[in-house]
């Protein structure tokens, strides 16, 4: 007579590990965040240098290996929590579909995997990749839990991308991109934030499992997320008029033209946060948003104009 096996009430079911699960964990469909390194070539339109091409390839490849890493050891920290949640108690280690030696055996794969890329790529760009891996772990084991610090860490790891893609191609970041991203990307954090308070049906006062912030909390944060959002467009604005936009565009007074889709898009991820229809990832939410591409044609488009010397 076989011995029965008895799952642990206070665990989710277990299922067995497919490659799907795999992938959940690993957190690829977010490899599309990483085509951030790609902006410093085009703003810098360094495309004339074929180098510069399969320099950026390979720092996409190495930052999607790390962040994947880092991914993994996020949701290692986070099982308790997420058992509790709604939507990531789904999640292949919350869930039990893959186990935490698996797990941390690819983490160390894809870390290791990553750092040789990056090495290939370059010093600096190496350093940068192990200041973003030290910044993620110092979110996941401390910041993640304190309220406004977690956000600008956030904020933060979206501008390492732009400055490793600089680093990567050899080129200066401009101070205006810095400017612009810092505050874009701040406004993004704060609507993962502001997303979770709005899923979040416990008593107002008390703080998210594993959060530092409490529903009570949610109009502060939708202040500061749409306030941030205003100040990104209107670096932009500035931007246009600048010595640096005179010397790169030909008609460079087009480029006013990329504020309208700009605050569109930024408009229309908060009153959809506002209204409790976002994803916790505004950009995987944009991904699959007709709007947010339409966005994003206008916004190439308007850029690409700027260019024509005519």
């Amino acid at each position: 007579m076989s011995a029965s096996h008895t799952q642990d009430p206070d665990l989710p079911e277990r299922q067995p590990s497919t490659s799907a699960q795999w992938l959940r964990l690993l957190r690829v469909r977010h490899w599309i965040k990483n085509v951030l390194v790609a902006v410093p070539y085009l703003t810098a339109h360094a495309w004339s240098r074929p180098d510069a091409g399969w320099s950026l390839i390979w720092a996409w490849l190495a930052m999607s290996f790390v962040a994947s890493a880092t991914y993994v050891l996020n949701d290692l920290s986070d099982v308790a929590h997420d058992r509790e949640h709604t939507a990531k108690r789904f999640r292949p280690l919350a869930s039990g579909a893959i186990g935490v030696v698996p797990a941390v055996s690819a983490a160390a794969m894809l870390a290791a995997a990553g750092v040789l890329i990056a090495w290939s790529v370059g010093a600096r760009f190496t350093v940068i990749i192990a200041i973003y891996a030290v910044v993620t772990t110092v979110y996941t084991r401390l910041a993640k839990k304190i309220a406004l610090l977690d956000v600008m860490l956030l904020a933060g790891l979206w501008v390492l991308r732009l400055v490793a893609g600089a680093a990567a191609i050899q080129v200066q970041l401009s101070m205006w991109l810095l400017s612009f991203g810092a505050f874009l990307f701040l406004s993004l954090s704060l609507i993962k934030r502001a997303a979770e308070l709005e899923a979040y049906h416990g008593p107002a006062e008390r703080l998210l499992p594993g959060r530092g912030y409490a529903r009570r909390d949610l109009p502060a944060i939708l202040g500061f997320g749409t306030a941030t959002a205003t100040v990104s467009v209107l670096v932009l604005a500035l931007f246009v008029d600048s010595t640096a936009a005179q010397h790169e565009y030909p008609h460079h007074e087009r480029l006013w033209l990329l504020c309208l889709p700009m605050w569109f898009w930024l408009a229309r991820l908060w009153l959809v946060t506002a209204r409790g229809e976002m994803h916790h990832d505004p950009i995987e939410y944009s991904v699959k948003d007709r709007a947010s591409w339409f966005s994003l044609g206008l916004l190439i488009v308007v850029w690409m104009s700027a260019l024509v010397p005519w």
